[in-house]
């Protein structure tokens, strides 16, 4: 008897789990395969990957910074330091702390060609935060809000601008695992590997610090710069260019309420 009931359990669990690898074969067969997991990454992969170019506000290594929309003036630039780089190149050369927190995560998924899609979330506290008029040389313009990196590398006391922000950036890669793009070196200034492709990218933050007299105020007068950017450059499906650009493109300077 205990024979027979063994044999007649080995069946059942044969035949119970056929029938869950039938619905999977099916499922896959009708387009609904499961989706592929995304998987996490350090950090640091990312966070390390950026600034590796400095050309834009020498020596401070480069970050993405914005302009407002060139459809409402004054259009204004703000550099916000997102990635903690310009804290970190102040610290390194003896300057200031700024008490800059970056925290987030990475995630990448495979595609189906084998290229692996990345998302990467950051929040940031104690951003340091910047803005000119955005058209001329927002390298060495006269400040609207906050100072520069080198401005307080070379005059510590200063009081800088600063930002709690929150960023998304989602991006093709070459392959699950591989090392990630500097978002400038590779987006900015076109040096993008074949496989690597800028897909979203949104962006907030707020920031509180001085005006400056360029404004039009006393030099010190408590301001805020606040910065929302939206973009999207998805391939339309022909494969011929971006689908919306970035709807949203907000660079505010102002005397809070």
């Amino acid at each position: 008897m205990s024979s027979n009931t063994s044999a007649h359990d080995q069946f059942r669990t044969i035949f119970h789990f056929g029938r869950i690898a039938l619905v999977l074969v099916l499922f896959a067969s009708l387009g609904f395969a499961p989706k592929a997991i995304a998987a996490a990454r350090p950090l640091s992969d990312f966070l390390n990957a950026q600034g590796t170019t400095n050309i834009f506000i020498p020596p401070v290594p480069d970050y993405i910074a914005w302009c407002g929309e060139d459809t409402r003036p004054p259009i204004r630039f703000a550099s916000v330091d997102y990635a903690g780089l310009a804290a970190k190149w102040l610290t390194t050369n003896g300057g200031p702390s700024l008490g800059t927190v970056v925290t987030g995560d990475v995630n990448e998924r495979t595609l189906s060609d084998g290229r692996a899609q990345v998302t990467v979330n950051l929040s940031t506290s104690n951003a340091l935060t910047w803005a000119v008029d955005c058209a001329g040389d927002v390298s060495s313009d006269p400040l609207l809000f906050g100072y520069r990196a080198q401005d307080l590398l070379a005059s510590p006391a200063l009081k800088p601008g600063l930002s709690i922000l929150s960023m998304q950036v989602v991006f093709t890669n070459t392959s699950p695992g591989a090392p990630l793009p500097d978002l400038v070196n590779a987006f900015i200034l076109g040096n993008a590997l074949p496989a690597q492709q800028l897909l979203t990218l949104s962006f907030h933050s707020d920031g509180f610090g001085p005006l400056r007299s360029a404004f039009g105020v006393a030099d010190g007068t408590r301001g805020e710069v606040v910065v929302t950017q939206t973009g999207n450059f998805k391939t339309s499906g022909h494969g011929t260019g971006v689908q919306d650009g970035f709807p949203a493109e907000v660079v505010s300077v102002k005397i809070p309420k």
